[in-house]
């Protein structure tokens, strides 16, 4: 996971995500104090109440990382922050359909890599 809540446009936050990190506990604590930050911002008119997670590293997801996500999704739902996940691999999406968290999130397409 990237050190720091990034901005690509003014509105919105952009959590990168990383393979190893994603699938390891912890990384639920780590994402969610990034969430302290994004509702800070949305109280004083900074920010909005969206999050992009960015799955561009992730090829896999354990079940350890399935476990984060739910986490990390139920600690957005609990501050009013929904959780959006872009470019996800087709493998990913098909575990997270298979498990029926998919219905969880939103998506964003996968961008056309440079």
């Amino acid at each position: 996971m990237t050190g720091s809540l990034s901005s690509d446009e003014a509105s919105e936050n952009i959590i990168t995500l990383e393979q190893d990190h994603l699938n390891q506990i912890g990384s639920c604590v780590d994402v969610t104090g990034r969430l302290d930050d994004l509702i800070e911002e949305t109280v004083t008119g900074e920010g909005n109440n969206n999050v992009v997670l960015d799955f561009q590293w992730i090829e896999k997801i354990t079940s350890v990382g399935l476990n984060e996500l739910i986490k990390i999704n139920a600690e957005a739902r609990r501050r009013e922050v929904k959780v959006v996940l872009a470019n996800v691999t087709k493998s990913v999406r098909e575990i997270l359909a298979l498990t029926r968290l998919e219905r969880l999130f939103d998506f964003e397409p996968l961008k056309a890599s440079a």
